[in-house]
């Protein structure tokens, strides 16, 4: 299989068997230049977006919130710049039928200034956050 690289992005056409591995083109795993990867699928858009990682040392954090406001953001943005925590490897934020709003974004802990407690703490005392779920993204 031939890989047109001349412009800024590459494509294959994957099958899905259910229970078999997805099998990337040898050319596109030596391009990407990791051995490992993060897989987040969005399941409004039904999206799947891959970012290579150099640690599988991960982890998932879920704010349920009541409102995507910019008061939330602004003190979202508040914790994690006291936290440290500026590397985001993805980042997500969506009303799912006006019921239940999330924010979530995928990192990796070691940059933190303040243990994982910590950060649930304080991001569990913003306004209008109901629930905070922080945890490891395990591999498949």
């Amino acid at each position: 299989m031939t890989i047109d690289r001349e412009g800024a992005t590459s494509a294959v056409i994957l099958h899905f068997t259910e229970g078999q591995p997805v099998t990337f083109p040898p050319s596109f795993a030596a391009d990407i230049g990791e051995n490992a990867a993060l897989m987040v699928l969005h399941h409004k858009d039904r999206v799947v977006k891959l970012f290579p990682v150099s640690s599988e040392n991960i982890y998932l954090l879920r704010i349920e919130i009541s409102d995507l406001s910019r008061n939330f953001l602004k003190q979202l943005n508040f914790a994690f710049n006291d936290a440290r925590l500026s590397d985001i490897i993805f980042t997500t934020g969506v009303c799912l039928r006006g019921e239940r709003c999330y924010y979530e974004c995928y990192f990796v802990p070691d940059q933190l200034v303040v243990s994982l407690r910590e950060l649930e703490d304080r991001l569990q005392k913003i306004e209008g956050v109901s629930r905070v779920v922080l945890r490891k993204v395990e591999p498949e």
